[in-house]
């Protein structure tokens, strides 16, 4: 019984050891820093936002570089040390990636850093624990992660796993990103540091028919289920084609259980299963029309730059232009949230509709989706309100794809009228002199200033 009870007691106090010790290297490797944004409105995109901070742990690369993760589909400004020390410099941010959050930042001054963390993936795979893995998403994200499942939830706040001064990876919620994704993001060129997606999504199981259907000609593979415009296979690779090998490999004969993740990893990885970089070649072999090809495409990182509805403007900058009191920006899915949790209520029914059905369209015509966002009340276009939300059809009988259309179309216009006419067949008439006057009296009562920030 005694023996029994000092036992216990030496497991207690071995864990007590172990989690103080985790504790303490951690300390002693990570810094408290505050990263800063400022917030953007898709719907009122004149007004400057209110900057806000998000706190997260960074590990000290040396030279005061830091590594952390914060924010995902933001625009980070700066970053400071959290101190009540005014004096403490703002970092500066070298690298980001929108799709996970990852930052790198540089300290300047020669004030004292924490220990130099390690980021060597290929010695520390031996050290760090390991265990099942699972390819993932991060909130805010369509980039696949591969991950070790961790056996309970550690916290909401993002951590570091380490062995000793050696980074094991990134702890998320219950799970363990490797090191292998910060040493790539750091060892990446540029701002923009991107981890290669797919670029196209598929179901592992096919249904009874489609077995039936497919058996005839092939044993087993997997199904498009979508692409994406300007990422990847898009315009090579369609909804129901079937893949049946990658790179070489017959995917025909792999189990159900895991066949989603062994998948990734002949799409993502290499064959010493090493992540493969941006613009690395994957080829598919097709099964489309009872025919078997070949396509190949270079890797890239996800965006939605070419999606005829994008998530968000270009570099989180939306676009408008203000002519007439009519306030007209490119819809984005960013703007539709705008109003809220319950968006799909409160927002115009069509543009719900084409933003659920048509966004990862690639239109051939449509470039953008130009919208009268609102209208701003002005002696001169009373009447209009009831247009808000409308989608701009054409202007003088041009169609207008795009906003820099729409401003090339008022620039060259030789006519001394301007007819927009909207969806539902409305039309709104000014003349030259109309427009004038109405960009007077809105700068006088609204005070705003810039009515355009489309590049010249």
């Amino acid at each position: 019984m005694m023996k029994s009870k000092l036992y216990f007691l030496l497991v207690c106090l071995f864990g007590a050891f172990s989690s103080l010790l985790a504790y303490n290297i951690e300390s002693e490797l990570t810094v408290d820093v505050s990263v800063s944004y400022q917030k953007v409105s898709h719907q009122n995109p004149w007004l400057v936002g209110e900057p806000f901070s998000r706190k997260s742990k960074a590990i000290h690369l040396g030279d005061g570089k830091f590594f952390t993760m914060s924010l995902s589909a933001q625009e980070p400004l700066y970053a400071e040390m959290d101190s009540t020390d005014y004096s403490v410099p703002k970092m500066q941010i070298v690298a980001y990636d929108q799709e996970t959050g990852f930052l790198l930042l540089q300290a300047k001054g020669s004030q004292p850093y924490p220990i130099t963390a390690k980021v060597q993936p290929r010695e520390t795979r031996k050290v760090c624990k390991t265990g099942k893995t699972k390819y993932i998403q991060l909130p805010f994200s369509k980039t696949p992660i591969k991950a070790f499942q961790l056996e309970k939830k550690e916290s909401e706040d993002i951590g570091f796993s380490f062995h000793n001064k050696a980074v094991c990876g990134i702890v998320f919620q219950e799970h363990l990103i490797p090191a292998e994704y910060i040493y790539e993001f750091l060892n990446a060129k540029g701002f923009q540091r991107p981890f290669p997606h797919p670029g196209w999504t598929f179901d592992v199981l096919l249904t009874n028919s489609e077995k039936k259907y497919y058996s005839k000609e092939i044993s087993r593979g997997v199904l498009v289920t979508d692409t994406f415009p300007g990422i990847g296979p898009a315009y090579n690779l369609f909804v129901g084609d079937i893949i049946i090998a990658i790179n070489g490999k017959s995917i025909q004969d792999m189990n159900d259980w895991d066949r989603y993740d062994r998948i990734m990893d002949l799409i993502l990885r290499d064959g010493k299963g090493d992540l493969k970089p941006i613009g690395a070649v994957t080829k598919l072999k097709v099964f489309r029309n009872h025919q078997t090809r070949e396509i190949s495409y270079r890797l890239s990182g996800y965006k939605t730059d070419h999606f005829l509805i994008p998530d968000q403007a270009p570099g989180r900058n939306p676009l408008y232009l203000i002519v007439g009191g009519f306030f007209f920006t490119e819809l984005t899915t960013s703007y539709l949230k705008e109003f809220g949790n319950e968006y799909r209520l409160k927002s115009e029914k069509k543009l719900v509709y084409l933003a659920d059905f048509y966004q990862k369209k690639n239109h051939p015509v449509r470039e953008r989706i130009v919208i009268l966002s609102r209208v701003f009340p002005l002696e001169g276009n009373v009447g209009y309100q009831e247009f808000q939300d409308l989608i701009l059809e054409t202007v003088n009988g041009v169609r207008i794809t795009s906003l820099d259309t729409l401003r090339k179309v008022l620039e060259n216009e030789q006519r001394g009228y301007f007819a927009f006419e909207f969806s539902g067949g409305k039309i709104a008439i000014f003349t030259l002199r109309d427009i004038v006057d109405l960009k007077t009296e809105l700068q006088t009562v609204y005070k705003i200033d810039r009515l355009q920030n489309l590049s010249e």
